[in-house]
């Protein structure tokens, strides 16, 4: 994807302003929620997380381009999905189920209340709306259940249905808790618990050798971190803007659709408050991953 396809205004993070910092204060950081798994920066081999996806789904998924800026969805709903598949790979007894991204979205419009109000949303707003109002599969959507931009826009302004709300409320997010720090980050990532990271921080928009975009332009924009590397210190980051972009070199068995950003880029990211550490279950655990997950066993 060159600089000049890649359409900011469809992003969709609306920034760290009064709305997103007022959900962000009801929720703790990750070294105080889980004190017990802050370990320091012990660097060594990489955390993989999105290597769960192969073991669970054989595949990475192909998630379709986002069509409105419903990011804060997108960014979410693909870690729910993440959130699952490591779960299931960790011994959970439960069938992988694709989270609609655009309930979510509509969710979080609603608890920010921001309905009927153009585009985008926030990452806490989201995290408080997965919290309390819950979430749906796409397959309790019934017939079409794909990813729809007009759904997303729709739903966006009006609000979901209510009969989809009421199944949701089953279907809540145990717990999350604010990444802010490179120490929360890679703690969350070695205990198996996905990062949404909502930022201006741009990219450029082809990966060099290593996988990795450099820090280029301002977007308003919410995505995922799905791993975390020590060699080259640095996150992988997972986007919406479709199957096979970011273009260039993939490293480390990485997904067509995500690229690797240095560590003082993603500092920048955490440091504007909207990332989140999210869990199932009602407390944030020490877990230990599977080998495969780091490189030493990369296929």
């Amino acid at each position: 994807m060159s600089e000049s396809t890649h359409d900011h205004a469809v992003d969709g993070w609306l920034g760290a302003d009064e709305v997103q910092r007022s959900f962000a204060a009801r929720r703790p950081t990750f070294s105080s929620a889980a004190p017990g798994l802050m370990a320091g920066d012990r660097g060594g081999a990489p955390i993989l997380l999105y290597r769960a996806f192969r073991d669970v789904l054989g595949r990475y998924p192909a998630y379709p381009a986002q069509q409105i800026g419903d990011c804060v969805g997108h960014g979410h709903g693909h870690g729910l999905d993440l959130l699952q598949c490591v779960e299931i790979a960790l011994g959970e007894a439960s069938e992988y189920r694709e989270t609609s991204t655009e309930f979510i979205y509509a969710a979080s419009r609603e608890v920010a209340g921001i309905l009927g109000r153009g585009d985008g949303s926030y990452g806490s707003a989201a995290i408080s709306a997965m919290s309390t109002i819950g979430v749906v599969s796409r397959e309790m959507l019934g017939g079409g259940g794909d990813y729809s931009g007009d759904r997303a826009r729709s739903w966006g302004h009006h609000g979901a249905p209510a009969e989809l709300k009421a199944k949701a409320a089953s279907l809540r997010l145990g717990s999350a808790a604010r990444a802010s720090t490179w120490g929360e980050l890679v703690a969350a990532m070695r205990n198996g618990y996905p990062v949404s990271i909502c930022s201006n921080q741009g990219f450029t928009t082809a990966r060099d050798r290593d996988g990795f975009c450099a820090a280029q332009g301002t977007w308003g924009h919410c995505m995922l971190i799905g791993g975390v590397r020590f060699d080259r210190p640095g996150a992988c980051i997972l986007q919406s803007w479709g199957p096979d972009q970011p273009t260039g070199p993939l490293a480390l068995d990485q997904p067509s659709y995500s690229f690797w950003a240095d560590r003082a880029t993603v500092e920048r990211i955490l440091a504007q408050g909207d990332s989140w550490a999210m869990a199932r279950a009602p407390e944030f655990v020490t877990r230990a991953l599977p080998e495969y997950w780091s490189y030493h066993r990369a296929a």
